[in-house]
């Protein structure tokens, strides 16, 4: 071949994974054509086990960073809004894993450097294994860039069947990586048992392919179950918790708020006041209808009034010894919203380390302080939880002291200073509440917490729970970020199967179902980005499901992919004198 058209072939291939991982962007919120992503990883594998052109380490390498890139900075580009660099950074970083994975791929797991040479019984349980083995490696990359670093596993495979209420059931089992594996596996299947049909039809010879049936009776089988999680999770005996949302949708520019702390502190007093007239006029008009009916009024009294991260501007001050103390002016809102209901207070508040002083409270010197979700009961003490998973160059800037220069660049992007970092709280106890007399406890999770699979499953526990997220997306403006973090949020409560309650700035508030179900806050045009309540039912089962992924979380992941690592490096890692006879013909 001369080397214009070995140039065009290469062009061809660049293009072809270039433009599939660009399009896999588009299977996510923004435009949100999630049956993409059941697709576009089969270019890709094209090419990987086509392509010959130099070491194939390096070639397999090189194609999967060229997809992961040009994934990556289409699917972040919100991040653009902070920081431009920031993009590029990250989006450079994460495409490290589809690297790995192609990489692997083309050098170890290729199954086309020896199909159609061996008994067809060989081949199919081969075609299954190597694709087994594609989507426990994907699954298992997927895991670790969501741990590395304190991790970012945003935006897996699987969040793409957000919305696909059947296909995402299955995330109870082995977390949302492990239906990523499934999309995976079904993709390796789909081209491997095609390629070999087209080859047959060429030669006349069309054979029975029961690998791809065995591969459609698994896929069935995780249909039924889907189906069957909607079935019982709907019958489950549950307790009706009903809360008020409060979103105000404060303008901001990267983490600084453009409102002044009185219009804040005014404007949800206001909502939370209109809120209570909405209760209200809702209420008289279920009695009427109840009059009229001659049946029982459906009235909805809220439990709860939610407000969202770092809701208030002013602190609250802890001391070791239990005691809590806060500004003034937090206070007072505080007292507004109680002079409209008996609920319970949940809200996110900045915390400070403090001193006893006497009877008072002090900051400490160079305090502490912490992102936390505050509870304030009707009549029982306050209680709070402190953030854990801290975000990199939000929360904190790593080595900060020892390369002052990260604080400099993050300044510059941000276009504002860093006034200093958060703590990482570590309790992993979920807070008790009382709703109605009846116990049931809460997961915290604050900001991205709720992206994070491993740290919701630390709160798990055999009882009545509902998971509860305060966050604050005004920092990507009205970008696809709000959407695509609430997709992600959603998988936590199919995980673990627990409701979540999620309250925010700007962004996505509502009320999500054990099986994913979201009753979302919209403006009179469908947008989330709009100031307003939200009047729900959260619906907390009383004896909740004990699923595989509560008790296991990732380990299977992990190991179904070390476990195709070591099988296939053996198998395909040996060298030419180590093959047995057999092999030799096949190669």
């Amino acid at each position: 071949m001369d080397r214009s058209k070995l140039l065009g072939k290469r062009l061809g291939r660049w293009f072809t994974v270039a433009l599939s991982g660009m399009a896999l962007s588009w299977a996510y919120p923004g435009r949100d054509w999630g049956m993409l992503a059941w697709f576009l990883l089969i270019p890709l594998m094209a090419v990987l086990w086509t392509a010959a052109d130099g070491s194939k380490k390096l070639r397999g390498f090189g194609y999967g960073y060229l997809f992961g890139v040009a994934f990556f900075l289409c699917n972040l580009s919100w991040l653009s809004t902070v920081s431009g660099l920031g993009v590029v950074i990250l989006g450079g970083y994460l495409a490290l894993y589809p690297a790995l994975w192609g990489m692997v791929l083309s050098r170890w797991m290729n199954p086309w450097g020896r199909d159609g040479r061996t008994r067809q019984g060989r081949v199919v349980f081969r075609s299954l294994g190597y694709a087994f083995a594609h989507g426990s490696l994907w699954a298992g990359l997927e895991c670790l860039r969501g741990w590395v670093f304190t991790g970012f596993g945003w935006n897996g495979l699987g969040v793409a069947m957000h919305n696909q209420p059947v296909l995402s059931q299955c995330a109870d089992l082995f977390g949302v990586a492990g239906l990523s594996g499934w999309m995976v596996f079904s993709q390796s299947m789909l081209l491997q048992v095609a390629a070999r049909a087209i080859k047959e039809a060429k030669q006349a010879r069309l054979r029975a392919h029961p690998d791809f049936v065995i591969a459609a009776l698994l896929s069935a089988c995780l249909w039924i179950y889907g189906y069957a999680r909607l079935s019982s999770e709907k019958n489950k005996e549950f307790l009706p918790l009903r809360v008020c949302l409060v979103q105000l949708n404060v303008p901001q520019v990267a983490a600084r708020q453009l409102w002044t702390p009185e219009e804040i502190h005014l404007g949800y007093e206001e909502e939370v006041e209109k809120a209570m007239q909405a209760v209200d006029q809702r209420n008289r008009e279920a009695l009427d209808k109840a009059t009229q009916t001659r049946s029982e009024a459906d009235v909805f009294y809220p439990d709860w009034l939610v407000l969202p991260e770092v809701a208030l501007t002013g602190r609250l001050m802890s001391a070791a010894t239990g005691e809590h103390a806060m500004w003034r002016e937090n206070e007072m809102t505080i007292d507004s919203f109680r002079q409209h209901g008996e609920f319970d207070i949940l809200l996110g508040m900045g915390e400070l380390e403090a001193l006893v002083d006497g009877d008072l409270l002090s900051i400490a010197e160079s305090p502490k302080a912490w992102n936390s979700l505050v509870v304030l009961p009707r009549s029982s003490p306050l209680q709070r939880f402190q953030k854990r998973h801290l975000v990199m160059f939000g929360e904190y800037i790593p080595l900060m002291e020892q390369m002052p220069w990260l604080k400099r660049i993050y300044e510059q992007q941000a276009g504002m200073t860093f006034d200093g970092a958060f703590d990482a709280g570590t309790s992993v106890e979920p807070i008790p509440l009382k709703v109605r007399g009846q116990q049931i406890s809460i997961i915290p999770s604050i900001c991205f917490e709720d992206t994070v699979p491993r740290e919701a499953g630390l709160f798990v526990r055999n009882e009545s729970q509902v998971i509860v997220n305060v966050t604050n997306d005004g920092w990507f403006a009205q970008s696809a970020a709000a959407a695509q973090h609430f997709a992600n949020a959603k998988f936590r409560a199919i995980e673990l199967r627990r409701p979540m309650i999620r309250c925010a700035n700007t962004g996505v508030s509502g009320v999500i179902s054990t099986t994913g179900h979201a009753q979302t806050l919209t403006d009179p045009n469908g947008s989330h980005f709009t100031r307003g309540h939200l009047l729900a039912t959260a619906k907390i089962p009383i004896n909740p499901t004990a699923t595989l992924y509560q008790k296991c979380g990732d380990g299977p992941v992990y190991l179904a992919a070390l476990l195709s690592l070591i099988v296939w490096g053996v198998v395909n890692g040996r060298s030419p004198s180590m093959r047995t006879p057999e092999e030799k013909v096949a190669h």
